[in-house]
C-alpha cells in the first residue's frame, strides 16, 4: 500500500488556545513553515482527503477548515466535527503541534488499523512509551453519533470516550498500539520517540525541537 492514498480522511486539529505559547501555535513557525502546513503536509502524504479542525477561517489556505460547534470541549470538540464531515470510512485526527512526527510512521499506522479493521477494529489510538496519546486517534466515522453523546455527558477525556464507546460488544473493536512498531527503522531509540510525539507549547520547546531537527538531520530544518 505504499504510496497510495488510503481510504482515510484526516484532519489537524488546531482549536487550541496557545495560552503557553503566547502566540498562534498554528501559524507558529518551525523551520521556517507554519505547523498547520507541515501536519497537513504529512496527512496529504497517505490520505485521501485532508482537513482542518477549529474556527479558524485563517487557516483556509492550508486545507479545508471544519467549524467546531463547542466550546471548552478541548480536542473532543475537533474530533467530534471532523467525524461529522468525513468524506472517508476512516478519520484520522493529530495535533497541530507535533511538528516531529514522521509521516511515514502515521502511515504505516494508518495501513495497519484498515488491516485490523477487517476483524473488527473500530477504534484506535497510540500508545508513546506506554503512555496512553489518545489525540493520536483513528475512528471510522459511524463513531459520529456516540462521540457526541459522551461530549453532551460531560466527559472532556479522550481515553475515557474511547473506552467507553460501545461496539455492540464485540472484541478487539479498540486498539491502542505501540506507535514504536510503526517506526520506519527497525528500534528507534526512546529519545527519538519522545521527540517525534513532543507537543511544542512554549518558546523554549520550540527552539529545543528545532535544535533536534537540526541535528538529527530530518530535513525539517
Amino acid at each position: 500500500m505504499t504510496g497510495e492514498l488510503l481510504p482515510v480522511h484526516g484532519f489537524v486539529l488546531a482549536g487550541g488556545k496557545s495560552s503557553r505559547m503566547g502566540e498562534d501555535k498554528a501559524l507558529l513557525r518551525f523551520c521556517g513553515r507554519p505547523m498547520v502546513e507541515i501536519a497537513v503536509e504529512k496527512l496529504r502524504g497517505f490520505c485521501a482527503e485532508v482537513g482542518i479542525a477549529g474556527n479558524r477561517e485563517d487557516l483556509e489556505e492550508f486545507a479545508p477548515v471544519v467549524q467546531e460547534t463547542r466550546v471548552d470541549a478541548g480536542p473532543a470538540a475537533g474530533i467530534e466535527a471532523g467525524l461529522g464531515v468525513a468524506a472517508q470510512e476512516w478519520a484520522m485526527f493529530i495535533p497541530v503541534d507535533v511538528p516531529l512526527i514522521p509521516g511515514e510512521l502515521l502511515r504505516r499506522w494508518a495501513e495497519a488499523v484498515l488491516k485490523e479493521s477487517v476483524a473488527g477494529c473500530g477504534v484506535s489510538y497510540l500508545l508513546v512509551l506506554r503512555e496512553r496519546q489518545p489525540v493520536f486517534c483513528m475512528l471510522r466515522r459511524d463513531y459520529a453519533a456516540q462521540v457526541s453523546k459522551a461530549i453532551e455527558a460531560g466527559e472532556r477525556k479522550l481515553a475515557e470516550i474511547w473506552m467507553n464507546l460501545d461496539d455492540d460488544g464485540r472484541s478487539g473493536w479498540l486498539w491502542a498500539c505501540d506507535a514504536a512498531r510503526f517506526a520506519a527503522k527497525a528500534v528507534p531509540t526512546s529519545l527519538e520517540i519522545e521527540y517525534w510525539f513532543s507537543n511544542v507549547n512554549t518558546p523554549e520547546e520550540l527552539a529545543e525541537a528545532e535544535a533536534w531537527a537540526r541535528e538529527s538531520g530530518l530535513g525539517h530544518c
